[in-house]
């Protein structure tokens, strides 16, 4: 053994051990009179574990020692693998990464642990949260309120939630982290019990909390890492945040407890007991249902459950609210006084207006609205309505009085009463009125009702408003958090969601008042748009770069983000003639305010945007479908064919991609045959990409498609002869992939000898994108039967048509109608028209064929300088840069692909890697890329290759 490092621990002695073989272990020790049940227990578990999804330690074995030395005599030794990393402990601060992986890591654990069964589980424990009745009751007043409540009013609601094998003892000395502050592992077994799921998460939290300057920021992002993994219930949430504070509690029970016991381990027994005061501390300000909502609005879900049927009722027929105040509203200014404090000089002179509701950082900065998190509150969450002193205010429903004071320490904020309300189903909801008259408020009692329309108050002078002018502060609540009339008017931004939530806009109630024009939009941060993101929009939907961009314009070739940053797109062939172009955009705009309605009526947008595509085409192509995407085109490409024909097998190209519908994924090997996907099925066979550069035939188009010949036999004698040959003309997952010379013409003669239908998938490469042709199958001197168009033929907007042969078209008739409510509606075929009116003058083809060419020889020769480019490859705007470790294997260079992504987004161009290995970078920029940015590109990117080596 070359190094022994003693360890902390609470009653056992742990050492870290390194044998000579450079090897580590965990060695335990464990006190005479252990019991041999429980440990039993946690080495079962560890074994049940290994293999689940999840990193815990090894057993390497167990023995009771027997020695002569009787210090040792009885002792059980327990060896376990070493898990490297540092400690949560190790650090004193965690940012929001590292706590969401905290949650993820908890929640795996919780998976592998689903299933795990033993009698210990239900040992008598200290650290059971179930068992708080066997605690002495602590000296500490909070700690001992709080396990009776927890006994009182939580214990019986956990009976409902199952239970399972759990950590229990997410504490930061058992939480093993990476270089980078990321969880790594949970360790330390000793503490496993049978509970509720959400009693182990809200231990994490507990501790996760501890340190943190906004503990409850904290909290939800460990929340929200368990919920992305396993994902939490309602009704679990709704227990958390006392969990949580049971956790607390516990451990300062404990601490009493065991300090009296083991005295000589103080330091480890007392460690964490400092900053749990501390953290006791800040709880106090945050109240039980704020934590809840915040805990739903971390997995998603609304924040207070009960706004939704609030606003649901402020819609309804139902809701006939009587005026606040005898003065019409609906005309009256909205004030931004954010520009001026108390917005004395933008007042009318009859002193009415609307004072806009939301952030404002300039008025907040007193101590008044200073936290002990450390950020002000600055989002205002009332909608002022500012109208002459002693203007009587009525209650706009039929309403109970919840609460009537004078609020401020000086009463300056003035006479403030809150009005209970009920929704025709029962919920409640509150509004606030202040800023009231000091003398109104004798006059209401707590509990009176008050009918719709009754005077309740009047408007206070502006002495007994602190100075600000007379005005009254309305402010709709859907949660009092448990307070009366000591409620926040002003919140943090970082609250915003949850805040919206509990206050949501109270101008439903104020007749007259514009609920837009009386909220001011807030702006977030790059981090909380990708928070909410997560929450709400499947994380399916995958985001560019480590560090996403909050794009909110386009010109050209080019995207803006927030901060007004440039960033040249290499990637967005959907932009097709240019982001934003405005002849496209006014097309759409003209067309949208006259007319926008479905193919059942006679217009001459689709007429003409039909004829106009049809004289793009070969002979026999000449009848149009529309859709609204590529993929709708795709799928209805698949019905034509399979209707001609009578078949349903399908011939595709290996590497494809068609789109996201069922019917696409199960054409398309890119998805299919990759992470997620289940295989062909039995109707479909996969044809080989006649891959120039790295197929088995070099550049021989006719030996890959004989493989079309074979799969048509394999499909025939299966009993399945094929419907379709589908493929792209130009593989873009493939690798950017300019197939085989002579492939399409072989493949097209073998498919139709097999009797099946020929589709041409254009989506991305066609519409003059290869320079010397509109679409990319006239290169290779073929017709195919149909053609699917998408994305680029609409500028962005929606659009994608089919074009097939009058053959095709007319074995479609049927009977079975072809009907899309949207597709080729006036508005996209006037946006249609614009594209090809914008392709046409200003000579896009030919402008992709000269700066393209142009773009490959740069690239070309950038091969000279760095050999970890292979090939370059494509066609007018359509090509692919494959980066390879070495050109004789041609092995790929993946990893080096993408750091070169990232670091072009360090020089501010966007780019992407596609193929099977996602080493090619795809470049298909806005065909108005101009020359000059082609050369900034290549000056980029040789940068780039010289900084990775």
């Amino acid at each position: 053994m070359s190094a022994v490092k003693a360890l902390a621990g609470e009653l056992d002695l742990n050492f870290h051990l390194e044998a000579n073989d450079g090897a580590s272990y965990l060695l335990k020790i464990h006190r005479v009179g252990a019991d041999e049940a429980e440990l039993q227990m946690q080495d079962l578990l560890l074994r049940f574990v290994a293999g689940r999804g999840c990193v815990s330690p090894d057993l390497i074995g167990s023995v009771v020692l027997d020695s002569a030395d009787a210090p040792l005599s009885g002792l059980i030794a327990r060896l376990l693998s070493w898990i490297d990393g540092g400690l949560w402990s190790d650090q004193n601060h965690h940012d929001e990464a590292a706590l969401f992986s905290l949650g993820a890591k908890v929640a795996q654990l919780d998976a592998a642990l689903k299933g795990f069964d033993h009698v210990s589980l239900d040992r008598r424990h200290r650290w059971n949260m179930q068992q708080v009745a066997y605690l002495r009751t602590p000296a500490d007043q909070w700690a001992a309120r709080t396990l009776a409540h927890f006994q009182s009013s939580v214990l019986s609601r956990l009976d409902a939630l199952g239970s399972q094998a759990i950590h229990n003892d997410a504490n930061d000395n058992n939480i093993v982290i990476d270089t980078n502050g990321i969880v790594h592992a949970l360790i330390d077994f000793g503490d496993v019990v049978r509970g509720p799921r959400i009693i182990g998460l809200g231990v994490a939290v507990a501790y996760a909390m501890l340190g943190q300057r906004d503990p409850l920021a904290a909290a939800c992002a460990v929340v929200s890492g368990y919920h992305d993994e396993c994902p939490l219930l309602p009704e679990e949430l709704s227990v958390l945040d006392d969990l949580v504070r049971t956790r607390l509690a516990m451990s300062i029970a404990n601490a009493e407890e065991q300090l009296e016991e083991h005295l000589d381990n103080a330091a480890y027994l007392t460690i964490s007991q400092a900053p749990i005061r501390e953290l006791v501390e800040l709880l106090s300000h945050i109240e039980g249902p704020l934590a809840h909502a915040s805990y739903r609005n971390a997995c998603g879900f609304v924040p207070v459950a009960a706004q939704r049927e609030v606003e649901r009722f402020f819609a309804s027929a139902q809701f006939d609210p009587a005026p606040i105040v005898d003065i019409d509203l609906s005309n009256a200014p909205v004030l931004d006084w954010s520009v001026d404090k108390v917005g004395t000089s933008q007042l009318p002179s009859d002193g009415i207006a609307i004072g806009r509701y939301r952030e404002d950082r300039a008025v907040y900065d007193a101590d008044d609205f200073a936290t002990p998190f450390g950020e002000r509150r600055t989002l205002h969450l009332a909608i002022d309505v500012f109208v002459p002193a002693r203007s009587s205010v009525h209650a706009p429903l039929d309403a109970i009085v919840r609460a009537a004071d004078i609020r401020g320490d000086r009463g300056d904020y003035g006479g403030v009463i809150i009005l209970e309300h009920v929704t025709p189903v029962g919920v409640a909801f509150w509004l606030l009125i202040g800023h009231l008259s000091h003398a109104c408020i004798a006059d209401l009692k707590v509990g009176q009702n008050v009918a719709r329309g009754e005077v309740v108050g009047v408007v206070g002078m502006k002495h007994e408003n602190g100075g600000w002018p007379p005005h009254l502060h309305a402010q709709l609540y859907t949660d009092l958090l448990g307070k009366t009339t000591d409620i926040a008017g002003v919140a943090r931004r970082s609250e915003l969601d949850v805040r919206e939530s509990i206050s949501p806009n109270p101008a439903p109630l104020l007749v007259g008042v514009d609920p837009v024009a009386a909220q001011v939009p807030v702006s977030r941060s790059n981090a909380a748009i990708a928070r909410r993101r997560r929450l709400n929009v499947s994380t399916s939907l995958s985001l560019s770069y480590r560090q996403p961009i909050h794009m909110v314009r386009g010109e050209g070739a080019s995207l803006i983000d927030a901060e007004g940053n440039r960033w040249l797109d290499l990637v967005n062939n959907v932009a097709h003639v240019g982001h934003e172009h405005p002849r496209v955009v006014r097309a759409l705009q003209d067309q949208a305010g006259k007319l926008n309605t479905n193919t059942r009526y006679l217009h001459p947008n689709i007429v003409e945007y039909a004829e106009r595509m049809r004289a793009l085409f070969p002979d026999p192509l000449s009848v149009m479908f529309f859709t609204n995407s590529g993929s709708e085109a795709n799928d209805l490409a698949l019905r034509l064919a399979r209707t001609a024909t009578g078949r349903e097998s399908v011939l595709t190209m290996d590497w494809g991609y068609h789109g996201n519908l069922n019917s696409l994924i199960e054409i398309s090997p890119y998805k299919f045959n990759r992470k997620g996907g289940n295989g062909p099925s039995e109707r479909i066979r996969i044809c080989e990409l006649p891959d120039p550069y790295r197929g088995r035939f070099g550049n021989d188009g006719a030996a890959y498609a004989v493989d079309v010949q074979r799969r048509a036999e394999d499909l025939a004698s299966a009993g399945r002869p094929p419907a379709a040959f589908i493929h792209e003309s130009i593989s873009g997952c493939g690798g950017q992939v300019d197939l085989a010379t002579g492939y399409l013409a072989a493949a097209y003669e073998h498919a139709r000898s097999a009797g099946a239908v020929v589709v041409a998938d254009e989506v991305q490469c066609g519409m003059g994108r290869v320079g010397t042709h509109m679409w990319a199958f006239e290169s290779h001197g073929v017709v195919p039967d149909i053609v699917t168009l998408g994305k680029p033929v609409g500028n962005g907007h929606p659009l994608g048509i089919v074009v097939t042969t009058p053959q095709i078209a007319r074995q479609f008739r049927n009977g079975m109608e072809y009907f899309n409510t949207f597709a080729g509606n006036p508005v996209s075929c006037a946006v249609g028209v614009a594209v090809l009116d914008v392709m046409r003058d200003q000579r896009l083809m030919g402008h992709a064929a000269s700066v393209g060419a142009g773009l490959r020889a740069q690239l070309v020769k950038l091969m000279d300088r760095h050999s970890v480019i292979g090939d370059v490859r494509g066609r007018g705007l359509f090509l692919g840069v494959d980066l390879v470790t070495d050109r004789e294997t041609k092995a790929p260079a993946s990893v080096l692909s993408a750091s070169v992504l990232e670091g072009m987004k360090r020089r501010g161009i966007l780019l992407s890697s596609d193929g099977p290995h996602d080493n090619v970078l795809k470049i298909k920029p806005p065909m108005v890329i101009s020359g000059g940015e082609c050369r900034r590109v290549v000056e980029a990117l040789d940068e780039c290759l010289h900084e990775l080596g």
